[in-house]
């Protein structure tokens, strides 16, 4: 696994501010103080300047004036590992944490170095040292995942990057990691399950699954039809090949799939609701309502299942119960799709209730609901255009 280079972004002057503290508070003189301060935003600034030769020179002059002061090897060591100069800034951050244990960031960027200097285990230590001191750091939870997964361990990684994850949802570079993590973690337990036997039920459903992840459905649907001949008792496989039928919209294979389901597992919401949904579909809503009143009170996902079942009542002209259906289905957090099919189908509803302003209202909703999927088309497709680099940087130098 390729190393990730670290890249500064403000680390620096924070770190400064916290050395200006540490060295008020040393066992130096007060005139040693003054200059090893002076020092310190010295050399702040030379980094700000992008003059790091000579901010290395002035943490080094920091260092002779305060060697017992943690925060000059810090900001020492901070540099040079900026500068790429790997072994000098394990040495330096190393003596930080000698010098302070309890020195946040010094462990971090300890572990960095040594990961970066192929110091794999030893990384690793610095870096739970690091976290022990800040368990929210993500930074520090994401580097140890990195080197963990350097060190072929994915199944240690897997930990510290859900937490960095948990953390900071957002960040390209935790979520790459840690899916990566999870999938060695996956494919190494697939690697087991296969080895006891490679042509079992279980082992075509992972198949299936994992082609259906991918977006492979017609290679997914095969594993799956292999899988239920292995195993014809289990509804979830069924439950799996309908619903891979559908999307590729083999109806007719769904429909047979989710009835083999019904006939394991009477009470299946889902098969119940896709029966239903199928047939009201396919206009036959007497038999789709009948199926859809079961897959209700099995406790089938609402809104989807109040929205077809307004819609085959209002096929059959119940137009009353319809609209309270459709109501319902609006008010459980519908789906934009449902959602605009509901206020459609309640403006239809309405009209022939002779709720004219309801009518009206409705179709008004519809009007709003699609300028704003209008507008999001045209926001995505104008931010798709803009971000034409890659989702992750490439390793950058320091």
């Amino acid at each position: 696994m390729r190393r990730r280079r670290y890249s500064f972004g403000t680390h620096f002057p924070v770190i400064c501010l916290i050395c200006l503290g540490m060295a008020s508070a040393s066992a130096q003189t007060a005139d040693s103080n003054a200059q090893v301060a002076q020092l310190m935003r010295s050399g702040s600034d030379a980094i700000k300047r992008g003059d790091l030769p000579a901010a290395e020179t002035i943490f080094r002059h920091a260092v002779e004036l305060a060697p017992t002061l943690s925060d000059t090897y810090f900001g020492l060591g901070l540099v040079e590992l900026r500068r790429g100069e790997i072994d000098d800034a394990t040495k330096s951050l190393a003596r930080a944490t000698e010098l302070n244990p309890q020195l946040h960031g010094a462990h971090l960027f300890l572990g960095i170095a040594q990961y970066q200097a192929g110091q794999s285990e030893p990384a690793a230590a610095s870096l739970r040292a690091e976290i022990a001191l800040a368990p929210n750091n993500s930074e520090a939870l994401t580097w140890l995942g990195i080197v963990e997964l350097g060190q072929g361990h994915p199944e240690q990684a897997t930990g510290p990057l859900d937490q960095a994850a948990a953390l900071t949802p957002k960040d390209a570079h935790v979520l790459y990691y840690r899916a990566r993590a999870h999938m060695l973690v996956s494919e190494s337990v697939f690697r087991q399950l296969s080895a006891l036997d490679p042509d079992s039920a279980l082992v075509h459903r992972g198949m299936a699954e994992s082609y259906d992840v991918s977006g492979q459905t017609e290679k997914a649907i095969a594993e799956y039809e292999v899988a239920v001949k292995k195993d014809p008792s289990s509804p979830d496989l069924y439950e799996a090949l309908g619903e891979a039928d559908q999307k590729i919209s083999r109806v007719d294979a769904a429909k047979a799939a989710f009835e083999e389901e019904l006939k394991l597992n009477p009470n299946s919401a889902i098969a119940l609701y896709n029966l239903g949904r199928i047939d009201v579909e396919r206009g036959k809503p007497e038999s789709g309502v009948a199926m859809l009143r079961k897959a209700e009170a099995a406790h089938a996902s609402p809104a989807p299942t109040d929205f077809y079942l307004g819609l085959g009542l209002a096929e059959l002209g119940q137009n009353a119960e319809a609209a309270q259906w459709l109501e319902k289905a609006l008010a459980n957090q519908p789906s934009p799709f449902i959602q605009q099919g509901a206020w459609y189908q309640l403006g239809r509803v309405y009209q022939k209730l002779d709720r004219k302003a309801d009518a009206a209202h409705a179709l008004e909703q519809l009007k709003q609901l699609l300028a704003q999927a209008q507008a999001q088309k045209e926001v995505t497709a104008k931010q798709a255009a803009e971000q034409s680099t890659p989702p992750l940087d490439p390793p950058r130098q320091p």
